[in-house]
């Protein structure tokens, strides 16, 4: 009431007494009704506002903690993964110290990160060396750790540590290897104080108190402004669980401190009422009173903002908020540096223009979804393009706020906002790609391996075969006239019998079953030679360029490996230019500083010989690019092509050590590079043979071999080499006639598989009676293994079957040559 209108109802009172008295009971019934209703109403509004506040920021609080511990569970795990710790361990490993140093370098809230076996005893920390040994066997969190599931995290009631009695809480995960057995735990100390500058940085003003708290209610950090800590009866408190760990954020002010102000009003309001003689002054003075606590009150409403503003501005995490279309209202700092804009240049912008473009339809649809009001939240991860282009992987959990919560400054109506947080989680995706990149070469590696397996079970058996084929082919072939259409038909079984003992010496190499002496082999000759026989056939329109800058460079392994890498690319290049083209074959010695992953595996560090055949074809996209080394896959017609060529250059150069490179495009061309550990052996000097065969001077060779024609051809070709063979189809029967008469036989010719007694079995008892008699091995299914044996058993000299007349000649004549 204005003091004008008072002094009205006073003037006229002289005249209405009555009316007076009855206006002033009236007047005091109304002004102690107003104070009445004012005092509870205010009373209520200090409350609610108290509570909105303690909840928000208890929310706030209870999401830095999530993300702090988060952060640490991480480091966790990945330490777990990481550190490969033994049963037993004596000295720690220095690189798993470096590492936990490295862990714990740009976090603050670990003070220490250290490694336990299953006793309890510390074997690895972040601190410096010296530090006493610690067991936490007898803590109650270990005891946990041990009957906790795999990957729980656990944290431990608030402690002092072991090391400097200061006062902490401890973060821990346990190890298990893949039996499920415990194997130690990983453990975090948290800084105590940590949490407590936060929440002193908050500052929610005297009589407050926030405590971090287990589930069970043990408080884990507590702090607390003008607040006794024991003192409980009379608090207003709001907590929120912290998503993800067994830990509460309670947030609580004294009411005696809220409604301070309202005690103040509720006593003006009974001296106002108590005081009708003084209407005006009581009023001017009420009125007074309420001006300042409404300035009291606008203080206080921008103090609660300033303290949200400082969660939202030093959140570890991108906050935003955005108008139902997309348009950006707010953004703090750590979502502005994860997109590379500013806040200006956020708010003129909309959220889909800076997504990439495949992940703006799914944003769009779960906008949607929450202003329909079909979910509450939503979750999921968006891809952002970052200020320099770079794609940013975020973890996005987005709600809608009622206009009745969120009042929009230059909106004259209702409209709803959207709150979202968002995590960077680009390097946990890049990752997850290279894992899963690295499970897709151990798939191949796999695959291969089973292949080459079943490949190498069928060779001895076509081995044989063919030996009986080439054999009596070549026999035949020297037999016949070669003017008759005999000779000629017999060319063409000899021809097909070559390339299928071609195709089996690929399969061979392919399935790593091969002969793999390994010798110093000069590259450049090989590689040089290679492109002169591919010279003769290279189609008309297509260019050869040879470049050789690697000297006289030196690998260990098989000219005939080398001969089919080289060969196998080219084909392969040549058949990619069908309308003609340049084929470029380099040669170059490289050095790798460290290890580098290339489309077939890992390779280096150290120096390596790299071939690179590159063309101008049609090329490759990504997806062909994947299976070009699978065994029989081709690109060519039925007929053209095994598929076996780039899946043996692989298998050699993984057998080498090496790796294979493979950059290409549709259109574009394909560059090729096999990269060969280069060795620092001596290469022999090349040794032409003779034209003519060998022959022998009636030596007595024993020749042994399950199957019957291969010892009747065996028989043929040594007696016109001249010696004197002694065949047998079994091998228990050849053991008996040369342990009848020892000293008849000059060399032995055995093969490996056979049913009674295996090549290596009987070679054994030979040289039991005699040591000196030299022994030569055949097997169509050589491996590095049966060669190993084959030395050890003393066997002179180990062949790959199927066997010609001139691989029999020159074996007998180096042997008797000595």
């Amino acid at each position: 009431m204005k003091p004008t209108e008072f002094s009205k109802i006073k003037i006229g009172s002289t005249y209405r007494r009555p009316l007076v008295m009855v206006g002033a009971c009236v007047i005091v019934i109304c002004v102690c009704v107003s104070a009445a209703w004012d005092s509870w109403r205010a009373r209520n509004l200090a409350l609610q506002g108290n509570n909105r506040e303690l909840s928000s920021i208890s929310s706030a609080l209870a999401e830095q903690a999530a993300r702090s511990l988060q952060e640490i569970q991480l480091i966790l795990r990945r330490t777990s993964v990481t550190a490969n710790v033994p049963q037993q361990i004596q000295i720690p490993d220095k690189a798993i110290e470096d590492f936990l140093k490295r862990e714990v370098a740009d976090v603050p809230q670990i003070r220490e990160l250290s490694i336990f076996d299953a006793a309890g005893n510390r074997i690895a920390s972040s601190e410096p060396p010296g530090q006493p040994d610690i067991d936490i066997a007898p803590r109650e969190y270990f005891r946990q750790i041990q009957h906790s599931a795999p990957g729980a995290t656990v944290i431990s009631q608030p402690l002092k540590s072991l090391a400097d009695s200061k006062p902490t809480f401890a973060v821990a995960i346990g190890m298990w290897d893949s039996a499920g057995h415990f194997q130690g735990a990983v453990r975090a100390l948290v800084e105590d104080d940590y949490f407590e500058r936060f929440y002193r940085e908050v500052d929610l003003g005297r009589g407050t108190q926030i405590q971090l708290s287990l589930d069970d209610g043990v408080p884990v950090v507590a702090f607390s402004r003008e607040l006794d800590p024991g003192d409980t009866a009379d608090l207003q408190s709001a907590q929120r669980i912290v998503t993800g760990f067994p830990l509460r954020v309670t947030v609580s002010r004294d009411r005696r401190v809220v409604l301070a102000d309202w005690h103040d009003s509720f006593i003006t309001a009974l001296v106002r009422t108590s005081s009708i003689s003084l209407l005006v002054a009581v009023l001017a003075l009420a009125l007074a009173r309420q001006m300042r606590r409404q300035q009291t009150l606008a203080e206080r409403l921008h103090s609660s903002e300033q303290r949200w503003r400082a969660v939202f501005e030093n959140a570890p995490i991108g906050v935003v908020v955005l108008r139902t279309a997309g348009q950006f209202i707010a953004s703090n700092p750590a979502f502005q540096h994860m997109v590379g804009y500013s806040g200006i240049e956020l708010a003129k912008l909309n959220a889909i223009e800076i997504s990439h473009e495949e992940d703006a339809r799914g944003i769009q649809g779960q906008i949607a979804r929450l202003i329909g009001g079909d979910i509450v939240t939503a979750r999921f991860e968006q891809r952002f393009v970052h200020r320099d282009g770079t794609m940013i992987w975020t973890d996005i959990s987005i709600a809608r706020v009622s206009s009745s919560e969120y009042r929009l400054e230059q909106s004259s109506g209702h409209e709803d906002v959207l709150v979202a947080t968002l995590e960077d989680v680009t390097q946990r995706r890049l990752s997850e790609i290279e894992r899963s990149r690295l499970e897709a070469q151990l798939m191949q590696a796999q695959k291969l391996e089973a292949l080459g397996t079943f490949a190498g079970g069928i060779a001895h058996d076509f081995n044989n075969i063919l030996g009986a084929i080439l054999g009596y082919g070549e026999r035949a072939l020297h037999a016949l006239d070669a003017r008759t259409p005999a000779h000629r038909y017999i060319e063409q079984v000899m021809n097909a019998g070559n390339r299928a003992r071609s195709l089996v010496e690929r399969i061979l190499t392919f399935s790593r079953s091969g002969m793999v002496a390994r010798l110093p082999v000069r590259l450049s000759p090989v590689v040089a030679e290679t492109i002169d026989l591919l010279e003769a056939r290279v189609p008309a329109g297509i260019g050869i360029v040879l470049r050789m800058k690697a000297g006289d460079i030196v690998v260990m392994g098989d000219p005939t490996h080398i001969h089919q890498v080289v060969m196998n690319l080219c084909s392969n290049a040549l058949h990619a230019m069908p309308h003609g083209g340049t084929l470029t074959v380099a040669l170059e010695r490289v050095h790798l500083a460290e290890t580098a992953s290339l489309t077939s595996g890992l390779i280096g560090p150290g120096d390596f010989a790299r071939l690179c055949v590159a063309d101008t074809g049609v090329g490759m996209d990504a997806a062909l690019i994947e299976r070009i080394f699978n065994p029989f896959f081709t690109t060519r017609g039925a007929g053209e092509g095994t598929g076996l060529g780039l899946s043996l250059v692989d298998s050699i150069a993984r057998e080498y050590g090496g790796a294979v490179s493979v950059i290409s495009a549709p259109g574009n061309g394909s560059r090729f590079e096999v990269f060969l550990p280069v060795s620092s052996e001596v290469a022999p000097d090349v040794v032409h043979e003779p034209a003519a065969l060998p022959q022998g001077d009636g030596q007595v060779v024993l020749v042994v071999d399950d199957e019957r024609a291969l010892v009747s051809l065996a028989e043929e070709l040594l007696a016109e080499l001249g010696y004197e063979p002694v065949g047998f189809q079994s091998s228990s029967a050849a053991w008996e006639a040369f342990a009848s008469d020892p000293e008849r036989f000059d060399a032995v010719i055995s093969d490996q598989t056979m049913p009674e007694l295996s090549g290596l079995e009987l070679a054994a008892r030979v040289r039991q009676i005699r040591p000196t008699i030299p022994v030569i091995l055949c097997s169509g299914y050589g491996t590095p293994e049966l060669e190993k044996k084959a030395i050890e058993a003393g066997v002179r000299m180990l062949l790959r079957k199927p066997l010609q007349q001139i691989d029999i000649a020159r074996a007998l004549h180096q042997i008797f040559a000595g």
